[in-house]
């Protein structure tokens, strides 16, 4: 699985028209864990909580998978 979540914070940026948002400002303002929300912008997250990775869809107006591709393994 890999994350969008860094497309997502940049599209949030250029639609408010400003700085990108900080992840503990997105844990914050969304009422997910700031681990979380790291772990998925660094594509480090081997198990996602589930009640987080809905607070962040609410918080960006997506679905899970705007936020988790699958990418198969080469190979």
């Amino acid at each position: 699985m890999n994350s969008n979540l860094g497309i997502l914070i940049e599209q949030q940026r250029i639609r408010m028209g400003g700085r990108r948002p900080g992840i503990r400002k997105i844990a914050e303002e969304s009422g997910a864990s700031v681990s979380m929300v790291q772990g998925l912008l660094n594509n480090k997250m081997r198990r996602v909580p589930l009640d987080d990775l809905a607070l962040l869809c609410k918080y960006f107006g997506c679905q899970v998978g705007d936020i988790l591709v699958y990418i198969p393994d080469p190979e």
